[in-house]
């Protein structure tokens, strides 16, 4: 399993991603590895395209952990 932690560019703010509201095109973001969302590593690379897609690689930077 793998979780993904995000990095904003301008302010050095970090932290996980919670889930992804394909409804929204957006990431919804914790604060707390535990509340972070368990993908597995054969889903993650979807995860991360629709990251791409919905601009939020814009302002961060993502990195799959893996557990």
């Amino acid at each position: 399993m793998v979780i993904i932690k995000w990095t904003n560019k301008y302010s050095n703010e970090t932290g996980y991603v919670a889930s992804v509201s394909t409804k929204n095109e957006c990431f919804i973001n914790t604060f707390g590895e535990e509340d972070a969302k368990r993908y597995s590593e054969k889903s993650v690379a979807g995860i991360m395209k629709k990251l791409e897609a919905y601009h939020e690689t814009d302002d961060n930077d993502f990195e799959v952990i893996t557990l």
